[in-house]
């Protein structure tokens, strides 16, 4: 008896399902999945492997340049830094250049040129000079009135 697919089937959609513990068991006891793993291919991993290399490469290059940045910016700050300071200091010496001219310039208005203390010298010597001749003619003039005293007492004791 050859029994078609098809009558098969039909005889299958008529009949009922009923489940019993062996069935049960035999359904619930799923066979085991085996996975099939693809090797990797030779063009699939030389792509992933340069990339893996690229980002590992790139990612140590971007962290270096990173930390070159830092340190070339630490030692900008500190030249720029130190360049303040400097400028501050030529600042104050500027400032301290300028307050010494302008004292000499207001002492070279005030004080006497080379010149000036010649015709003073001059003039001292000249009013010196009078002074001694008006001492001594004071002087002469004291003692023609002293002799002129001295015989008004000789006359006046001879009288």
């Amino acid at each position: 008896m050859q029994v078609s697919a098809a009558s098969t089937l039909r005889l299958a959609s008529r009949r009922h399902f009923s489940s019993t513990a062996v069935a049960r068991a035999e359904q619930t006891a799923a066979p085991p999945v085996v996975t099939y793993k693809r090797p990797i291919g030779g063009f699939r991993g030389g792509i992933l492997g340069f990339l893996l290399g690229a980002t590992a490469a790139g990612s140590a290059g971007y962290f270096y340049l990173l930390e070159e940045y830092q340190t070339a910016s630490n030692l900008l700050l500190t030249s720029v830094e130190d360049l303040q300071a400097s400028t501050n200091k030529v600042r104050d010496y500027a400032k301290k250049i300028e307050s010494v001219e302008a004292e000499l310039k207001a002492l070279r208005t005030k004080a006497a040129t080379v010149e000036q203390l010649g015709e003073l010298r001059s003039e001292v010597k000249k009013v010196y000079d009078a002074l001694n001749i008006e001492h001594l003619e004071l002087k002469s003039h004291v003692w023609g009135l002293e002799m002129d005293l001295q015989k008004v007492q000789d006359q006046a004791k001879s009288v």
